[in-house]
């Protein structure tokens, strides 16, 4: 199943079963795409962005069944594609994330949000691989778990050989809620080549006590406290949607699933 995108556009477009999905992005083009994942216990998304493209990708996983999602996208000379995950289901996610930046001017950035409620799997395996000089990747996941939720990424910056004036950048944030929960988050820089630019960043822990503290001196209940903290993982992620109306139903639908509405 192919589609094709040229000029200006912007599109919504529904995924409601297991599929090998193409999408072209002509050169020039410029706009946003926003995906949602309703159905397709196996979906397969191979993006293609020509040159000089300017697009951007929301991904919204709505799946109510555990799920595979592999993708991979192609970026060539000097085109910009930026692409944002939020996943906050009560179900698995195993999903697979392939970049690669074939030509100079190739840039590439990813944020993911992901919710880990209790006994759920959340695994990622991402790999931003530089094939040609003069390109630039980014990579920032954000990750909250609940009771005995389950967290992996594996968050890979590749630099192959001859590819100077690269930068390669990541950073993982994970909240962890609750008890009995495992995370496991592996950050790599594979360089094979000197003139680079290249960071990464990993932080996992608990609420601050002192905000906590804070929060809970205002009048609100543990609970609603965890759900604020919360809010600052996640919300990142949904202010990418251009779209006011939309970014506010996905912000409430967070702020409903951390607990920030519950009962005093």
């Amino acid at each position: 199943m192919e589609t094709v995108f040229k000029d200006h556009f912007k599109e919504t477009v529904q995924i409601v079963e297991s599929n090998t999905y193409h999408y072209h992005f002509e050169e020039h083009a410029s706009g946003t795409l926003f995906l949602n994942i309703v159905e397709g216990q196996d979906s397969e998304l191979n993006i293609e962005v020509g040159a000089y493209a300017t697009i951007k990708i929301f991904m919204h996983n709505q799946c109510k069944n555990d799920s595979n999602l592999n993708i991979h996208v192609s970026v060539s000379k000097d085109a910009q594609c930026q692409m944002g995950l939020l996943d906050m289901e009560e179900q698995a996610l195993n999903w697979k994330h392939f970049v690669e930046l074939n030509e100079q001017g190739a840039s590439f950035e990813i944020l993911s949000g992901q919710l880990c409620m209790p006994n759920v799997d959340k695994i990622c395996d991402m790999e931003v691989r530089h094939n040609a000089p003069h390109t630039y990747g980014e990579i920032k996941n954000f990750a909250v778990l609940m009771d005995h939720g389950h967290y992996e990424m594996v968050a890979n910056g590749n630099i192959t050989k001859g590819c100077f004036d690269a930068h390669s950048h990541q950073a993982t944030r994970v909240l962890t809620l609750g008890k009995d929960h495992i995370t496991k988050c592996i950050p790599l820089l594979l360089i094979d080549e000197n003139d680079v630019k290249a960071s990464h960043a990993l932080s996992v822990g608990q609420p601050d006590e002192d905000q906590m503290y804070y929060l809970q001196s205002r009048g609100l209940t543990k609970k609603q406290a965890i759900g604020l903290l919360s809010v600052g993982y996640l919300l990142p992620v949904i202010q990418m949607v251009e779209d006011q109306s939309l970014q506010e139903t996905l912000q409430t639908e967070m702020e409903s699933k951390v607990g920030l509405y519950g009962s005093k």
